[in-house]
């Protein structure tokens, strides 16, 4: 794998720190600078134009979303979408894990996250995957039960609409919809529960878990199980 170039934008001293080291005791991972704040962030994203950020949705002078967005805005279209955003979120405020999500970023992770998922998340993402912690996975189903509203209201500058499919996935799952059994297997996959404990859960073998999440995947476009998971989440596909 390619030397990856990452930064780190997060307020807390202790933390940045923390991801940073870890983040440098890697062969292939360079950190080419961290900021405190949203406007320093932005000035580093700007300048150094990294392969990942690791961006905190609760910075002291903008919210990491209204950061990225500025960031997106500010470069050519190409060159912003080089970048990919993991958004860092705490699970203790719901309404900022929902705005995690609908920000848009690449892939998703709450501040506790073990530190090897955490380089699992970069990896992926720099692999063009999508990662989505399965706490936030929960939290979001739970909303999307509860409001049973196309979108879903942030305390930030704009509301986020995060039902959306796009219209070859659309098109493909109407020709072609979800069963009830693949609903329930999706569903799980969702809230994080593996092959192995999906089989035990519904009283089915591991053969035919691995055929369920075969076809669920095709009929998503998903390449991977939390692709899956996050088209699931953002469609309403979910009751």
């Amino acid at each position: 794998m390619a030397n990856i170039r990452a930064v780190i934008i997060e307020d807390h001293n202790l933390t940045r720190v923390g991801i940073r080291s870890c983040l440098n005791e890697q062969k292939n991972i360079q950190v080419v600078g961290d900021a405190e704040t949203a406007a320093a962030g932005l000035e580093l994203l700007q300048n150094t134009k990294p392969d990942i950020a690791i961006v905190d949705i609760d910075l002291p002078d903008m919210d990491g979303i209204a950061l990225v967005q500025r960031f997106r805005q500010s470069m050519p279209p190409e060159t912003a979408a080089q970048t990919k955003i993991i958004m860092l979120t705490s699970f203790s405020h719901e309404k900022m894990v929902l705005a995690a999500f609908a920000s848009g970023a690449d892939s998703y992770c709450v501040k506790t996250i073990k530190f090897e998922l955490l380089l699992e998340a970069l990896y992926m993402t720099y692999e063009g995957y999508s990662w989505i912690d399965p706490v936030i996975a929960r939290i979001v189903l739970k909303h999307i039960r509860q409001l049973k509203i196309p979108t879903v209201k942030l305390n930030i500058a704009q509301t986020v609409p995060i039902f959306a499919l796009d219209p070859e996935q659309a098109s493909i799952l109407e020709a072609n919809p979800l069963t009830e059994r693949e609903m329930e297997v999706l569903e799980l996959i969702v809230q994080g529960f593996t092959n192995q404990e999906i089989a035990n859960k519904l009283y089915i073998s591991m053969g035919s878990v691995k055929v369920y999440v075969r076809s669920i995947l095709n009929k998503l476009s998903a390449s991977h199980r939390t692709q899956a998971a996050i088209i699931a989440l953002r469609a309403g596909l979910l009751n």
